[in-house]
């Protein structure tokens, strides 16, 4: 070989330009792919995390309908796919890349699933020959499936005849009827029990049993309990009865409304709105009697005196037992004698009702409190946030509106719509 043939020769077998070139090329590939897919994998994380949040959306919008129970399933799918479409077209979504939801209602569960998948076109992620990302998205919610007894302790005093206050609180509670008590039934057993109250609270037929007279001889109003435990609610006995406006504890001439009877727990759908509707106001506050009540109505140990549906024993893991108290103004009255605001007659009711309402905290019953037109601040705002125990439970609404808010909320927590995935 010539000396300039073996020098090219040399030359040649050194020369690394090429090499690098292709190693330039490979790793500008490479990391052009990396990049091509953190960009595809960062659209595919939000598109689903808006997927997520718009079947969320979706089906609790149609659990509250299905446990509302004024719709039609048909008429619920249509809601949670109206609710789908305006929270995945509001996160920017392209639709053309979202199939249609798929909707299933079970009455018999109390649930709704929504399922729905998204296609996704990949960018650079095609070089390592993937052409589209498949992403399925399934929401569920199911209401509580446990029995309820719930009773309800409403004000009926003279200020409800202002602005219109008594007829928000009759559609409220009817609202919160229909909703517990839809007209499809529920799989589950639901009882309400009502404990209107003013300065005191009429027992009407159970007025014998619960204050051991005879009760042709007094107007059944009963008031304060007698015994040496006055916050409990064992059934009523000779020293332990209520009191009536006979008793010289209780002032002369004190009133309660009498077109309000307590009504034991019930399901009669048609019964208790009837009873609701029928409603006068009249007397003064007297707030602690209202939860009194009602904790009797809760109470397996008054089973005896309440005709109907038998309370289940406290703490009862198949029952959800609830209380609601409601009122409109600050509690001014105790041993059916008024004493004005911040007298000393308030100052008893709140220390009475504020006793009942943590025993009854004690024994697992859910309490719930609603103010109606009271303020931000006051003492009844504050007994009302004690009573309740829990910031959850304490409603404090301006207007009817805000009442028929609370009372719907009320009924969607005692039946526990939540995810459940």
């Amino acid at each position: 070989m010539s000396a300039s043939a073996a020098q090219f020769a040399r030359s040649f077998a050194q020369d690394t330009r090429g090499a690098v070139m292709m190693v330039f090329a490979l790793s500008f590939m490479s990391f052009a792919l990396a990049a091509g897919m953190a960009i595809d994998y960062s659209r595919i994380s939000h598109i689903k995390t808006r997927l997520l949040q718009a079947t969320d959306a979706a089906a609790l919008a149609a659990g509250r309908a299905l446990l509302d129970g004024r719709l039609a399933d048909n008429e619920i799918e249509t809601l949670a796919l109206n609710s789908f479409d305006a929270n995945i077209t509001q996160g920017g979504v392209v639709s053309e890349t979202v199939g249609t939801p798929s909707v299933s209602v079970d009455r018999n569960t109390g649930s709704v699933i929504i399922d729905v998948t998204a296609t996704i076109p990949m960018t650079l992620t095609k070089l390592a020959g993937f052409d589209t990302a498949t992403i399925p998205v399934q929401s569920a919610t199911r209401f509580e499936q446990r029995d309820v007894e719930l009773a309800m302790a409403l004000d009926l005093t003279g200020s409800m005849n202002w602005s219109g206050k008594l007829g928000d609180l009759k559609l409220a509670t009817k609202d919160l009827i229909d909703i517990l008590l839809p007209d499809g039934g529920t799989p589950n057993q639901i009882h309400i029990a009502f404990a209107p109250y003013s300065s005191g609270v009429y027992a009407e037929r159970f007025a014998e049993a619960a204050t051991g007279l005879d009760a042709a001889t007094f107007n059944g109003c009963t008031f304060e309990r007698e015994g040496f435990d006055p916050e409990g609610v064992q059934a009523p006995g000779p020293g332990d009865y209520l009191m009536t406006n006979r008793n010289p504890i209780v002032q002369p001439g004190a009133i309660c409304p009498t077109s309000a009877p307590v009504v034991p727990l019930s399901k009669q759908k048609a019964t208790l709105k009837s009873t609701v509707d029928a409603y006068q106001a009249r007397g003064a506050t007297a707030g602690h009697l209202g939860v009194q009540w009602a904790s009797y109505l809760l109470s397996p140990e008054w089973n005896s005196v309440f005709d109907g549906h038998a309370a289940a024993p406290f703490n009862d893991s198949a029952t959800t037992k609830a209380l609601v108290l409601m009122t409109d103004g600050e509690f001014n009255t105790f041993n059916g004698e008024w004493g004005g605001n911040n007298s000393p007659q308030g100052r008893d009711s709140y220390e009475r009702t504020a006793e009942i309402c943590q025993a009854m905290r004690n024994k697992s019953v859910m309490v719930f409190t609603v103010g109606f037109g009271l303020g931000n601040s006051g003492p009844a705002v504050d007994a009302l946030r004690d009573c309740a125990g829990n910031e959850d439970r304490f409603f404090n609404a301006e207007d009817g509106d805000e009442l028929r808010t609370a009372f719907a909320a009320i009924a969607q927590q005692l039946n526990n719509l939540r995810l459940t995935n």
